[in-house]
């Protein structure tokens, strides 16, 4: 029996990849049917009674075209998510590095794309925002990355790379405000990136056009007003060197009300950005390329770019948070709680995603590295 033959998904799992074809990305249509196995694996072959397209099975997933054994690269995956280097990974799976580096490229696509085709209408009252420093090319050449978490369900909602200025803030707040259910009921709390304050009103504000003062003359400049549901803070820590002396918190915009309202429901007693913090600890831990004090750092730009969007989709999808467990009544056995990953909890998910699900998973979206 074949090694495959265990984890195939069934056809109701799989859509038609024709763009033109009225079912495209659209499943457990019934509309597929298998022409024909090929090669090693026994690949399936597809045919679509809409469109009369015939496509592979892995078209439109992490393993299309791959051309290693899909155990190999599966487990190429798995290592690179627990933060082994790409000769590290090389030497475990005994495969060239050139491999690694070019499946790295191709399920940091595919990772970007799952993300952006799940992750909408997301229901949060809070958000926590921060960077993190690495390097690309040379150590001087520094590389941020941006990110934007739920701090209740641990949920990364967005992230960005690039130089730290406000261009990337701007894109950082614009990609998770549009994956939002309702962007006008958030609490942020940043830290003291003087962008933050510039670019909120603008990203998360209402719009408001005030009327010209007689016919001639320009039109006055467009506003944005900040609901009382609407709130940002800054949590500025002042240092002497690499000792911390002072934290000031900064109220930017909303009431203060509101701020207090948000902290009481996530249990604290004064603004801070820990949940974001512990998030860029454990980044670190899972990329090899982020981790500090240490001679690593990315080769290329594009590789610690899809490196890092692979790592976030571990984290999102595929690891249990212990804060996240449920504790159930009613037990069999010796666990007492129920595992839960911040997909779940958030919403977008309703199981505990492996890794090899992930690269199996068809994607419907143009962009990424292809």
């Amino acid at each position: 029996m074949n090694e495959n033959e265990f984890t195939r998904p069934p056809l109701a799992s799989l859509a038609c990849v024709n763009e033109f074809c009225d079912l495209y990305g659209k499943k457990n249509q019934d509309n597929l049917t298998v022409r024909k196995v090929y090669g090693k694996a026994q690949i399936r072959y597809l045919r679509c009674r809409s469109c009369q397209q015939e496509f592979s099975e892995r078209k439109g997933t992490a393993l299309w075209n791959v051309k290693i054994a899909e155990y190999k690269a599966i487990s190429i995956a798995r290592h690179l998510g627990e933060g082994c280097s790409f000769k590290s990974t090389a030497r475990l799976v005994e495969v060239d590095p050139e491999t690694v580096r070019r499946l790295n490229r191709r399920i940091g696509g595919h990772s970007r794309q799952f993300h952006e085709e799940r992750v909408w209408d997301v229901v949060v009252s809070s958000l926590q925002a921060d960077e993190r420093w690495g390097f690309a090319c040379n150590k001087q050449n520094l590389v941020w990355e941006a990110e934007l978490i739920d701090p209740l369900s641990k949920f990364v909602i967005a992230h960005e790379q690039g130089p730290r200025n406000k261009v990337m803030i701007r894109r950082l707040l614009e990609d998770g405000a549009q994956r939002l259910y309702d962007k006008h009921s958030v609490a942020l709390f940043t830290d003291g990136e003087p962008s933050y304050a510039s670019v909120f009103p603008e990203v998360f504000g209402i719009p408001h056009y005030p009327e010209r003062n007689g016919r001639r003359g320009r039109w006055p400049k467009v506003r944005y007003r900040i609901p009382r549901s609407l709130a940002h803070v800054q949590v500025v820590k002042n240092r002497s060197g690499k000792k911390l002396r002072s934290v000031e918190i900064r109220y930017r915009h909303g009431t203060r009300k509101r701020v207090m309202n948000e902290l009481f429901e996530l249990g604290y007693h004064k603004a801070n950005t820990s949940i974001i913090e512990r998030r860029n600890a454990t980044a670190r831990m899972m990329n090899s390329m982020q981790r500090r004090k240490t001679l690593a750092f990315a080769r290329h730009s594009e590789a610690k770019l899809a490196l890092g969007w692979w790592t976030l989709t571990v984290y999102n999808w595929c690891r249990p948070h212990r804060m996240l467990r449920s504790k159930v009544e009613q037990y069999y056995g010796k666990s007492k709680y129920v595992e839960r990953t911040p997909a779940m909890v958030v919403g977008v998910a309703r199981e505990i995603f492996t890794e090899e699900m992930v690269l199996r998973t068809q994607v419907f979206q143009s962009k990424g590295w292809r």
